[in-house]
Formats: structure tokens, sequence, C-alpha cells
């Protein structure tokens, strides 16, 4: 067997191809982890966009009072009689998302709130927490560290805003 004619062969050894294989790999997946943050952050942007929808949704009901469905934690889409309304819950949902709908008991006035993906550390504590976006019907619209409480603002024992 001669050697030398094994020596003119261009091309790649397997150990080489491997090598490149593995370092492929190891670059997808570096990559792949950097932009988790930023598919949260475009989830986020898209449910910030639909609260802002349902407001929006929400004021073409207006003629005195909110006709808009209340929209509880875990809520039954089939009691929604609003099928936009279900929608935006379904997509909102969907992306990572809760979408809540609370009315004040005279139906004058609502809160509409979500979480979001992100975490933002506490400011007290420093620990990561979960971030809500919360419109109102006076036209307010914060992000929020605590969750508005849905029974509270449908009772009338808080002010149905965001605050």
């Amino acid at each position: 067997m001669n050697f030398s004619s094994y020596k003119n062969k261009k091309g790649f050894t397997l150990i080489e191809m491997l090598v490149v294989v593995a370092i492929i790999g190891l670059l997808s997946s570096i990559l792949l982890i950097a932009l988790g943050p930023a598919r949260d952050k475009a989830k986020d942007s898209r449910i910030i966009q639909e609260v802002n929808q349902v407001r929006s949704l929400a004021e073409t009901t207006y003629n005195i009072t909110y006709s808009i469905d209340n929209v509880p934690p875990g809520a039954d889409l089939s009691t929604i009689s609003n099928q936009d309304l279900v929608q935006l819950v379904t997509d909102i949902n969907n992306t990572g998302g809760e979408l809540i709908l609370a009315k004040s008991p005279n139906n004058k006035n609502f809160v509409v709130f979500s979480k979001l993906n992100t975490q933002v550390p506490d400011s007290s504590t420093g620990a990561l927490t979960t971030q809500y976006y919360c419109v109102d019907s006076s036209g307010q619209a914060l992000f929020l560290t605590a969750s508005p409480d849905y029974t509270s603002i449908t009772s009338g024992s808080s002010p149905a805003s965001c605050h």
C-alpha cells in the first residue's frame, strides 16, 4: 500500500468535520440563550398592544355605563359574549399573559391588566418579580409589580384604577 497517494488527496478528515459540527452546535446554543430575553420582550410588546385594544373595545361599548363583560382570573371564555374580547383574551393567554378586566359595581369605571413575561427586580428586596401592565377607564396606563385585586375592584372596596 502506497501512503503517499493518501497525502495528495484533498478534503477533511472525520475528526475535523466532527470538530466543526461541535463548534457550530455550541455557537448556536449560545445564540439561542442570548435571544431568550428579546423573545420575552417581543411577547410583552404584543400583550401591551392587545391590552390597549381591550381598553379601546371597552370605550366603544360605553353608553353611560360600560357594557363589556368582566373577565375574572382564569375566566371561562364561553361566558364572554363579545367575540372580539374573546379573541383578544385568547391571544394574550397564548402569548404568556393573563388578561383580567374588572368593572366597578356601578359599571362606570374599569381596569384592564395582564401579567407580562419579563421579570423586574423588586425595589425593596432586589428579587425578580412579575411585572403587570395596567390600563383603566381614566386613560391611565402603568407598569406594576403587584396585580390589582379583581375581587376588591368588582365589589367596590377598591377603586377601578391602576394605582
